[in-house]
């Protein structure tokens, strides 16, 4: 069988399949309107194989065709190279958005009432936000970090400490339940575990006390937390 009859037949349902209700559900419909079914096998073998973008592009605009109704989506040069980056979600000449970070509690949390939260509602400063879950919940990386400090004493408990370079903050772990299972100079991946959510130190009920500080130090200025632990993604 020719490769525009086994496009024409397999790529228009796969692509809708993958993609239904995306941006390459809208290219899919307009591209097989106009027959151009290699265009649209093309795409699906390269997203299969995970070919990067550039590559893709390339081998998707063999063809020499634009993309049809292009005017009708702001911005858009409707060239062919574009209908491929689109397709996987990425415009021509952007960058694909960063992945949100991941909450550092591996499981749903409840942050407590005011006087958890960042602020003085206790009387004296509390520079970060109490996330509450059972005790032996994976405490984990939000981001690519770097691991400045650990240790443990009587008010953090067993604490550490961890950089991000790309936001140039410190997130620091407090209270867990054993040493953390990472060492300064440890580079860890996002959704890597630091230790084990607990009660130790200066503590009541099982909880991670997380902070945020600017820059490269757990005792640089802190900023409050929560709008930014809202914003992350769970982890898993």
């Amino acid at each position: 069988m020719a490769a525009d009859e086994i496009a024409q037949r397999t790529a228009q349902p796969l692509l809708l399949a993958r993609y239904d209700g995306g941006v390459g559900n809208w290219y899919a419909h307009r591209m097989a309107e106009q027959g151009r079914d290699s265009e649209v096998f093309w795409l699906i073998t390269m997203l299969n194989a995970a070919t990067p973008l550039m590559e893709f592009a390339v081998l998707t605009a063999h063809t020499g065709e634009a993309a049809p109704a292009a005017g009708e989506r702001p911005g858009s040069t409707g060239s062919a190279t574009e209908v491929a980056a689109l397709i996987i979600g990425i415009g021509v000449g952007e960058q694909a958005d960063p992945p949100r970070p991941l909450s550092p509690v591996a499981a749903p949390v409840d942050y407590g009432t005011a006087i958890n939260g960042f602020g003085n509602e206790r009387g004296r400063p509390h520079e970060g936000q109490d996330m509450f879950a059972p005790e032996g919940t994976p405490v984990v990386s939000p981001t690519a970090t770097e691991v400045l400090e650990t240790g443990t004493d009587g008010g953090r408990g067993n604490w550490a400490a961890l950089y991000d370079a790309a936001a140039k903050h410190t997130y620091v772990y407090m209270h867990m339940s054993a040493p953390a299972d990472v060492a300064a100079g440890d580079r860890l991946d996002p959704g890597d575990r630091v230790g084990l959510l607990g009660c130790t130190g200066s503590c009541d009920g099982p909880h991670l006390h997380f902070e945020i500080r600017e820059g490269r130090s757990p005792y640089a200025p802190a900023i409050d937390p929560l709008p930014e632990l809202q914003r992350w993604q769970p982890a898993k």
